[in-house]
């Protein structure tokens, strides 16, 4: 009789454990998951930053499109007290006489590259191409969080799910547990059998425990990823629907129309052939034109003129055409070429392996479906088989082991259900991934 009040009292114990686990302060869906995380995840952020500080640069004077305009100016100031003395004495000697002088100038100057071949016009493509690289970096950055949130919030309702599952185990070990307790009393059971349910119970609880520990962790990763403070504790929406499939060729045409590594491949591509042509343009002569207006003045009291100055400007134009350097043009323009073959080739690479990830996420996501459905009908098989067996074992048909076996069937039937059901919705989102429909 005591050692059974003791072990109520660590199943009350437990159960306290679990109810006060089971309080949760918010719950939220995966649109509010993947919206907090667009708003606050630092990864994204720092992304989006640096796509905006990249942007700056896209402008025609960094491409050389613009003059340059430059404008100086200065001035100088001298004293002096003078004393001379004439040889052979025929003059008088001078002392303290007094001079003074000063100059001021001022110029401003433009200058600007007429033609050098389009490198200019060029490079300013190739500026404005870069800014998409950027952009469509950020975009796969973007996806790239979101599906580790997925996933995060999928782990979180799976294990949240599985928490539940065993909790139904726990309360089975415990009745059945109670049972052969009052059994053992009246002399209908073994200590075998007392011990083989304790040890079952304390095998749930301890699952139970670890369990809530893993989807602890599982929270911490999720509000990390959605960059909020760790401590916050929440309920998410476990209801997983399963998605409508598309033909694989569907998914596949998608993904090579709208995939984000796909479109940076083919940026890199463009961006390789742009290099060719500036380096094309540098064959070209160079046409450029200066302009100066300028200001000088000076004034002495020395000298034949008291003060003189001049205001003008000058013009200039100049043709530089380089014959011979050490064929340095024609090297940079065969490592161009080069560069569009391996781009072109990493490009048909990026597009085969794609295609590959789209068919191997199209094939988990169609057998992960036909799993599931075995296992719902395993279900019902595994339902009807506990129930049986709960008849029988409270008659005492059957062994405590043989019922333990029977609810035991039932939870492993279950934890494949449970993870076959996010399995599918992953591979789902996955797919969503290649196909540039994750964010919307």
């Amino acid at each position: 009789m005591r050692k059974r009040i003791e072990m109520r009292k660590t199943i009350k114990l437990l159960f306290f454990l679990m109810a006060s686990g089971s309080l949760q302060s918010q719950v939220f869906n995966l649109d509010d998951a993947i919206r907090i995380a667009l708003s606050n995840n630092h990864g994204i952020l720092i992304a989006k930053q640096e796509e905006a500080a990249f942007k700056t640069d896209v402008h025609p004077g960094a491409a050389g499109l613009l003059p340059t305009v430059d404008a100086n100016g200065g001035g100088s100031y001298s004293y002096s007290q003078n004393n001379q003395e004439f040889n052979g004495g025929i003059f008088p000697a001078i002392e303290g006489m007094e001079a003074s002088q000063n100059s001021q100038a001022a110029k401003v100057s433009a200058s600007y590259l007429i033609y050098n071949g389009g490198s200019r016009i060029r490079m300013y493509s190739k500026l404005k191409t870069s800014s998409s690289l950027s952009e469509t970096q950020t975009k796969i950055t973007i996806e790239s969080t979101l599906i580790q949130v997925v996933n995060a919030y999928f782990e979180v309702a799976r294990l949240s799910n599985q928490l539940s599952l065993i909790e139904s185990s726990v309360n089975l070990s415990r009745d059945r547990m109670e049972r052969v307790l009052i059994n053992y009393e009246y002399g209908n059971s073994s200590k075998i059998d007392v011990l083989n349910a304790q040890v079952d119970f304390n095998s749930d609880s301890s699952r139970y425990v670890s369990t809530e520990l893993n989807l602890k962790r599982s929270k911490n990763e999720l509000n990390y990823l959605l960059g909020r403070e760790i401590s916050i504790d929440f309920k998410v929406n476990d209801i997983v629907e399963i998605p409508e499939v598309k033909k694989a060729s569907e998914y596949i045409k998608k993904a090579s129309e709208n995939n984000n590594v796909i479109l940076l491949s083919n940026i890199q591509l463009n961006m390789a052939e742009l290099d060719k042509k500036i380096s094309s343009s540098n064959f070209m002569p160079i046409l450029s034109t200066n302009l100066d207006y300028g200001y000088s003045g000076s004034a002495s009291d020395v000298g034949v003129f008291k003060s003189a100055s001049s205001i003008g400007y000058t013009g200039s134009v100049s043709l530089k055409w380089n014959l011979f350097d050490g064929l340095k043009k024609q090297r940079a323009l065969e490592k161009a070429k080069i560069n569009i073959e391996a781009n072109t080739s990493k490009l048909e690479q990026t597009r085969l392996n794609i295609e590959k990830e789209v068919q191997n996420y199209y094939d988990a996501l169609t057998q992960n479906i036909k799993l599931l459905n075995l296992e719902k009908n395993n279900k019902a098989v595994a339902e009807q088989n506990l129930e049986r067996s709960k008849d029988l074992f409270n008659n005492g048909s059957i062994t405590s082991l043989q019922f333990r076996q029977a609810q035991l069937n039932l939870l492993q039937v279950e934890n494949r259900i449970n993870d076959l059901n996010y399995g599918v919705a992953m591979y789902h989102y996955q797919l969503l991934r290649m196909t540039n429909e994750l964010v919307k």
